[in-house]
Order: C-alpha cells, then structure tokens, then sequence
C-alpha cells in the first residue's frame, strides 16, 4: 500500500511537472513588468525556410515549391524504392554531401540543409544551361538526357511546369 501511495505522488508530481513546461510561454521580462502581451515566436514553416534560401541564391521560389510538390509533396521523405535521395527536394547522398561541404554547412542531415543543397544545386545548374527547363530536367533525370528521350513520366512531370514565367 505504502508502495502504489509514494508511486501515485511521484506520478503526479511528473505530470504536473510537465503542464507546467508545457504551458510556458516565451516571455521577456521586461515586457511582463510593464503589463505587455507576450511575444510568442513561432518556428518558421518548411516553405518560409525555403523561400528565404531561394532569396539567398537567387533562384525562384516559386520553382522550388513546383519541385518540392512533385519530388515529395513536401514531406520530407526518404526514397522508398532503396535509393539515397532524401529530403524535400529529394537529393541523392552524392550530390548531398558534395554540396555540404561546398557550402561549409554544419549540423549534418537536416531538413534545413537538405534544401540549402537542393537549391544551390539548381542554382548551379541553371547558370551551367541558363534554362531553368532544361535544369529542372537535370536535377532530376540528369544532365546528359535530351527532351526526345524523355519517357512518359518525365514529360508529365515537366509539364506541370510553366517554364515560360521563369525562362524568358
């Protein structure tokens, strides 16, 4: 009985605990001394990070979202068919740490670098062909393949695309 009544304390005392982390907001002391709301910071949505990277380099956006919607629906998923591509825009593991230690970026496989090699790739690649048709199709098939030997697959998931707004 003395057992299950100090177990019940100590489990009750944890879950407490935890409402009490949980319910925690960020607050700034200063703020809270003069009465004022609290700013409560909210982590930035994979497409804002993204956005935000695609700024950086200089490539569109808007291409990014086409891509990351075809590639993993934006997921962030590992290849199901015993391939090494992973991420948002799904990158193979060659061309994931080629691109990392290019880009001195630290903390290894994460969401975040996953997309900063994605898109600094495809930035790379459009300044290699200056279409951003023809880089799309390189990123993703490779660059040695011509439109005429696309398959099926491949001219559906290129004409998804509107290239015209990007390549002018």
């Amino acid at each position: 009985m003395g057992s299950s009544l100090l177990i019940a304390i100590v489990a009750a005392s944890f879950v407490n605990r935890q409402n009490i982390i949980k319910n925690k907001l960020p607050i700034r002391p200063k703020e809270e001394a003069q009465g004022e709301s609290p700013i409560v910071t909210t982590p930035k949505s994979v497409l804002e990070i993204a956005d935000s990277i695609c700024q950086e380099a200089g490539v569109p956006f808007a291409l990014v979202k086409e891509i990351g919607q075809n590639e993993s629906g934006w997921r962030y998923i590992q290849n199901t068919n015993g391939g090494s591509d992973n991420g948002d825009l799904q990158v193979i593991d060659q061309t994931y740490w080629y691109w990392y230690d290019r880009l001195e970026l630290k903390g290894g496989k994460t969401r975040r670098n996953y997309l900063k090699v994605g898109i600094y790739y495809l930035k790379s690649l459009h300044n290699k062909y200056g279409s951003w048709e023809k880089t799309r199709f390189a990123y993703g098939r490779g660059h040695w393949r011509t439109s005429d030997t696309w398959t099926c697959l491949e001219e559906k998931f290129m004409g998804k695309i509107d290239f015209t707004q990007y390549d002018k």
